[in-house]
């Protein structure tokens, strides 16, 4: 049925109004912008998120490799939860990948990177999350300054 009406109606009027009136085709230029103006868009969305790269120093253990260390050693994890938007975060990425503070944190803990709280091992409710402990039991927490997060390592 309306196979046989959208034969019947083609280039015709539908209620007197030309078909061109409620299914306009723009011009070629319009069509162009349309094309170039989205290409734009994702290529601005896709630099935007390049700029996020997280990079951490290669002291920086993932989660699975630092918990099977920590059962062989007996050290506790120091887990750094960030996410790519968070300006506070990248502030710490900063302090935290300096060669001297991987060197005073790895002398009491295993450094582990998080760059996103979906593969976080805990519940995340703000940026950044720092956790401390052994596996399977941390003490998360967050912390206003760089002083105050050493002062909590007890790495000061």
């Amino acid at each position: 049925m309306l196979v046989k009406l959208s034969v019947a109606l083609k280039g015709r009027s539908v209620f007197g109004i030309p078909k061109s009136l409620y299914f306009p085709k723009p011009p070629k230029a319009v069509r162009y912008i349309y094309i170039i103006a989205a290409v734009a868009f994702i290529g601005i969305l896709l630099l935007t998120f390049q700029d996020y790269e997280e990079k951490l120093n290669s002291a920086w253990l993932n989660y699975d490799e630092a918990v099977n260390e920590s059962r062989k050693t007996g050290k506790m994890l120091f887990i750094f939860i960030s996410s790519p938007t968070c300006p506070i975060c990248r502030d710490f990425r900063e302090f935290l990948s300096q060669d001297e503070m991987i060197a005073r944190i790895s002398e009491k803990y295993l450094p582990v990177y998080i760059k996103d709280p979906a593969y976080s091992p805990v519940p995340v409710t703000s940026f950044p999350t720092f956790c401390i402990g052994y596996p399977e039991n941390y003490d998360c927490f967050h912390s206003p300054s760089k002083d105050m997060l050493l002062k909590r390592l007890g790495v000061t």
